[in-house]
C-alpha cells in the first residue's frame, strides 16, 4: 500500500470502517517504521470516509486533483501515528458549523458535557450561560484552570468569586469559586476538600491544557501532585455519582484522551459523554512564516509595519531578560528605537508588579489595549482570554522558540479575534522533551517504570530499608494520560515548525512564506536586539547581587506574597541565591545560575566531594514524597528527584578519567575507544538517565564532551599534533576558576553538619548498580582488588594524624570534633578523583566518616 516516488513513499489509508481501522493502522505503522529505518522519507494519505476503498476508486470518483489535493496534505510518520491521541471519535450528541455557538440546549440529566469548538466561537459565553442556570438552580459551580490569570478572567466573566476573593466578597463561596489546579489540596489558600463538591458543577475550560498542567508541571502542583490528583479523582467521582452533578470539558482542542482520563478517573460510575462540536472552520486570513535560525527578519518587518503607524501585538514564548527575544529584552530594544512608542509588556512579572502598568490587566484587556501601539506579551496570554475590540491591531506577530506545546502557540495566536495578518517564526526543532523524550507511550511509561525499580532498589540497598509500602502504581489512569500526551510533544518538538503551520492550516490560516530582509537590514537587528538585551541583563544582574540581605523569615514572607515589585523580586532572588550556593552573590553567579549551572555543579559535586553524602540527599527526598502522597508517589517526580542511578552511571563510566590536567588526549587512544564502545553499548540507559543522546557515529571526544557538560566541565582543543600524513585532534582537561571549590567546601560543611548517624558504605550501593537497568554495566573500578595499597585496611585501628594543620580547614575541623579518637576502618579505600586522594569510611564510634588515607595512622 504505497504510492509516489521510490525516494518518499507515502502510505494510505483506505476509509475507516470500525472493524478494520485499528488494523490498518498497526500495518501501516509497522510498514512505515521498517522503511523509515532504511532511510526514506516518509509522508502518510488519510483518505476521507467515503463508499472508495482505495485510492483507485477514490480517483475514479473524484478525479486525479482532488487526489493531488490530499497528496499535498501527507504528514510525516511520526505525527499521523500521535494522531488518534488528538482526534476527538465520540459521536456527537449536536453537530454545529456555524459561527457562533449560541443558544445550546443540554438535557438535564445529562453528568459529563464535552464542548469542541474552534477559538472564537463564543466557547466562553456559552460556558456563562450554563453557570446561570446552574445558579438559578441553586448549584455551585467550580471553575478549575491552569494559570491564575485565566481563572481571575473566567470568574469575572462568569458572576463567580475567585479564590482569592470569597473572603473579602460577601457572596463569598455561596456561587462557587474559581480555583488553580494547583490549589486542590487542603493546605493551599481554598483548604480544598473534594466531599464539599457533590450536586455541583464543574468546569474545566481549556481541558486539554489543564490536564497537561496537574501532569507535567513544575509549579507549586508538582510539590503536592499525588495529593491533588487523589482530590481530581474524588471530585470526579463526587460529582458524576451524584443525582445532579455535572462536568464540563471545554476546548478548541478537546481529544478522547481527556475524555477518557475522566472517564477512567470516574471509576465505577459509567456515564456517556454528552459531546458537542462544532465542525465551523473559518478563513482567518493570511499568516505569513519567517524563516531563518532567528526572528531576525520578522523583527525588521515589524520595524517596517511600526514605521507606516498603527497598533500591534507581539507574542513570545520568553519573557526573562537574558533572551534576547523574550519579552523584556523586546520591549527595551522598541522603546530605545522608538522612543514616542506607546509600549505595554504583558507578561507574569508584570502582571503580578504593582507598580506596572500591566498589573491585574488580564480581565479587564479590551479597555487596556486600545491604550497602546505596540503589546509585547508572554504566554500568559495563552489561553481563556479573548481580546474582541476591532479595528485596533493591524498584525499579530509571534516569535516561538520552541518551548510552549504546539497547541499553547495556536491558542497564543488566536486571542485577537479580528482577521488581520498573523506574523510567525517558529524554530525548526523544539527544545524541551518530556521523560526521556520518546516518542512512543509505551517507551516512556517503559522509561519511567524501570527508573522508580531501580531508585527503589537502590535506596533499599543503601539504607538497608523495605521500601515494599511504597504504592508504585499509584493511578495508572493517570500515568497512562501522561504518556500519551507527551508523546505527541515529543513527536511535535521534533518537527516543531511543521507542526505549528500544519495546526495553523487546520485554524483556517492562509500560511505564506515571507520575503528575507536585506542582510544589513538583518544584521542593525541583531546588533539593536544583542545591544539591549545585554545592557538590560547587565543591569539586572547587578541589581541583584546588590541587593540587601534577608532573613529567613522576610524570605519566606515574600516567597509567599504573589504581587511583588521588580526589586522585591531581586530581594528574593538574591536570597534565594544565597542559601543555594552558600556563597557572596556576584552578577557572574546570578548569570550562571541562569544558564543552569545548579543542577551541573549539583551532579558535579555529588560524583566527587559529597559522594558520601547521596544517599542520605536521596533518600530524605524520597521520605519527603513518600510523606506527602502517603506512601504513593508519582514516578515522573518520584525519579526527577534521584540522583544515585546518574551519579553511579557516570562512575561505572569512568568519566572523571578524563579531568586529570595536563594529560593529552586523542581519539584514537585506546581508553578513549573503550569508553566509546562502553558509552555505545549503554546508550539507551544513558538516555534514560541522564538525557544524553549517543551514537556509533560520535567520535570518542564528541562522547565525552557530552558526558562531561553534565557538570559543566570539558576537554580544551590544543591542536593538531603528530607528523603530517597522521595527525590528530589533541584535547586536554584544564580546571574552571569558576568558584566551585569554595562552593563544593560550602556544601561539605553544610552536609556533615546534617549527616545522619547511620551512614552507608559506598561498597553496599556498588553491589547494587545492575538495578539501574535490566542491562548490567560490568565496568573496571578505579582500582582492583589485587592493589596492594588497599588490602588489608579493613579493620584497622585508625585515629587522625596531630599536626597536618597547612592541608586545610576540612582536616582542622576534623581534628576539633574527633580529637585523638580511635575509630575502626569499615571498607578498603576509594579513590576521591576530585581531590586526587584515598579515602576509607572509619567508625569513629558515635558516627562514620569518610578521611582522606594520608590523614590516618595506625594505632
Amino acid at each position: 500500500m504505497v504510492v509516489g516516488a521510490a525516494s518518499s513513499p507515502t502510505p494510505y489509508t483506505p476509509h475507516p470502517t470500525p472493524a478494520p481501522t485499528g488494523l490498518v493502522r498497526t500495518a501501516i505503522s509497522r510498514m512505515g517504521r521498517l522503511l523509515v529505518n532504511e532511510g526514506c522519507s516518509l509522508r502518510v494519505i488519510d483518505l476521507p470516509f467515503g463508499a472508495e476503498k482505495g485510492v483507485d476508486d477514490f480517483i475514479v470518483a473524484h478525479g486525479q486533483p482532488a487526489f493531488d489535493a490530499l497528496y499535498n496534505t501527507a504528514v510525516a510518520l511520526e505525527l499521523w501515528e500521535i494522531k488518534l491521541f488528538t482526534l476527538l471519535t465520540y459521536p456527537s450528541a449536536i453537530a454545529l458549523n456555524q459561527r457562533f455557538l449560541g443558544q445550546l440546549l443540554v438535557p438535564e440529566g445529562e453528568k459529563l458535557i464535552i464542548l469542541k469548538a474552534p477559538k472564537g466561537t463564543g466557547k466562553t459565553e456559552w460556558l456563562a450561560t450554563e453557570v446561570a442556570k446552574a445558579h438559578d438552580q441553586e448549584r455551585r459551580v467550580l471553575i478549575i484552570t491552569h494559570r491564575i490569570q485565566l481563572g481571575e478572567a473566567l470568574c469575572n466573566r462568569f458572576g463567580v468569586n475567585y479564590v482569592t476573593e470569597v473572603r473579602t466578597n460577601e457572596t463569598g463561596t455561596l456561587l462557587g469559586y474559581g480555583v488553580c489546579m494547583d490549589s486542590l489540596h487542603q493546605e493551599s489558600q481554598a483548604r480544598f476538600n473534594p466531599n464539599d463538591w457533590v450536586n455541583d458543577v464543574i468546569i474545566i475550560d481549556e481541558c486539554d491544557q489543564v490536564f497537561w498542567h496537574l501532569l507535567n508541571s513544575g509549579t507549586e502542583v508538582q510539590k503536592r501532585r499525588v495529593s491533588v490528583l487523589k482530590n481530581l479523582k474524588q471530585l470526579v467521582q463526587n460529582v458524576l455519582g451524584s443525582s445532579q452533578g455535572k462536568i464540563y470539558l471545554s476546548s478548541a482542542d478537546v481529544s478522547d484522551t481527556d475524555v477518557k482520563y475522566v472517564l477512567s478517573l470516574a471509576g465505577e460510575y459509567r456515564v456517556n459523554p454528552f459531546v458537542i462540536v462544532n465542525n465551523y472552520r473559518h478563513v482567518a486570513g493570511n499568516c505569513y512564516n519567517y524563516s531563518g535560525s532567528n526572528p531576525k527578519n520578522l523583527i525588521a518587518a515589524l520595524d517596517k509595519a511600526i514605521a507606516k503607524g498603527g497598533h500591534h501585538l507581539l507574542c513570545c514564548s520568553a519573557q526573562k531578560a537574558k533572551s534576547k527575544w523574550g519579552t523584556q529584552a523586546l520591549e527595551e530594544r522598541f522603546r530605545r528605537k522608538y522612543p514616542h512608542l506607546r509600549i505595554l509588556r504583558i507578561d507574569s512579572e508584570s502582571v503580578a508588579d504593582p507598580s506596572h502598568a500591566a498589573f491585574g490587566c488580564i480581565a479587564h484587556l479590551n479597555e487596556i489595549l486600545t491604550q497602546y501601539d505596540l503589546v509585547i506579551a508572554s504566554p500568559s496570554l495563552e489561553t481563556g482570554v479573548s481580546i474582541d475590540i476591532r479595528g485596533h491591531f493591524d498584525g499579530v506577530w509571534g516569535i516561538f522558540q520552541g518551548v510552549q506545546p504546539v497547541n499553547s502557540v495556536r491558542q497564543m495566536l488566536a486571542r485577537v479575534r479580528e482577521t488581520v495578518d498573523r506574523h510567525i517564526w517558529v524554530r525548526e526543532w523544539g527544545m524541551s522533551v518530556v521523560g526521556n523524550g520518546s516518542t512512543s507511550i509505551g517507551g516512556l511509561l517503559r522509561s519511567q517504570h524501570v527508573a522508580t525499580q531501580a531508585n527503589i532498589a537502590l535506596l533499599s540497598a543503601a539504607d538497608n530499608a523495605d521500601l515494599s509500602y511504597i504504592d508504585q502504581n499509584f493511578q495508572p489512569e493517570s500515568l497512562q494520560t501522561w504518556g500519551k500526551r507527551g508523546s505527541v510533544i515529543n513527536v511535535e518538538m521534533r518537527r516543531y515548525r511543521e507542526s505549528v503551520l500544519a495546526g495553523l492550516v487546520e485554524d483556517g490560516y492562509t500560511v505564506i512564506d515571507a520575503e528575507d530582509v536585506d542582510d544589513d537590514e538583518s544584521g542593525a537587528v541583531i546588533e539593536s536586539v544583542k545591544a539591549a538585551s545585554q545592557e538590560l541583563y547587565n543591569a539586572e544582574c547587578q541589581a541583584i547581587a546588590d541587593s540587601p540581605t534577608m532573613s529567613d523569615a522576610e524570605l519566606k514572607k515574600l516567597q509567599d506574597t504573589r504581587a511583588k515589585t521588580k526589586t522585591e523580586r531581586h530581594q528574593q532572588r538574591k536570597a534565594e541565591l544565597s542559601r543555594r550556593y552558600e556563597v557572596d552573590v556576584t552578577p557572574n553567579l546570578v548569570e550562571k545560575d541562569d544558564d543552569g549551572w545548579y543542577p551541573q555543579l549539583r551532579m558535579h559535586y555529588y560524583l566527587t566531594l559529597g559522594r558520601e553524602f547521596l544517599t542520605n540527599r536521596d533518600a530524605k527526598r524520597a521520605r519527603a514524597q513518600l510523606e506527602a502522597g502517603e506512601n504513593s508517589i508519582w514516578k515522573p517526580d518520584f525519579n526527577k528527584g534521584q540522583l544515585l542511578p546518574a551519579v553511579l552511571l557516570l562512575e561505572n563510566l569512568n568519566l572523571l578519567q578524563f579531568i586529570t590536567p595536563d594529560v593529552q588526549l586523542r581519539g584514537s587512544d585506546e581508553k578513549m575507544l573503550e569508553f566509546k564502545a562502553l558509552a555505545v553499548t549503554h546508550r539507551h540507559v544513558i538516555k534514560n538517565y541522564l538525557n544524553v543522546s549517543i551514537s556509533e557515529k560520535l567520535t570518542p571526544v564528541a562522547i565525552a564532551q557530552k558526558l562531561l557538560a553534565k557538570i559543566d566541565l570539558k576537554l580544551d582543543y590544543i591542536g593538531r599534533l603528530g607528523k603530517r600524513e597522521n595527525r590528530e585532534c589533541v584535547y586536554q582537561f584544564v580546571a574552571p576558576d569558576d568558584q566551585r571549590d569554595s562552593i563544593f567546601g560550602q556544601w561539605f560543611n553544610r552536609d556533615e553538619v546534617f549527616l545522619s548517624e547511620s551512614v552507608s558504605v559506598t561498597n553496599n550501593i556498588e553491589l547494587q548498580t545492575q538495578g539501574i537497568d535490566t542491562e548490567s554495566l560490568d565496568i573496571p573500578q578505579t582500582f582492583t582488588q589485587e592493589d596492594p595499597f588497599v588490602q588489608g585496611w579493613k579493620g584497622l585501628r585508625l585515629k587522625l594524624r596531630q599536626g597536618l594543620d597547612s592541608v586545610g580547614q576540612f582536616y582542622q575541623q576534623m581534628v576539633s570534633q574527633l580529637g585523638e579518637a580511635i575509630g575502626i576502618a569499615d571498607s578498603e579505600p576509594y579513590w576521591n578523583a576530585y581531590l586526587n586522594q584515598w579515602q576509607v569510611w572509619v567508625n569513629f564510634g558515635d558516627e562514620y566518616r569518610s578521611v582522606i588515607c594520608d590523614w590516618l595512622v595506625e594505632v
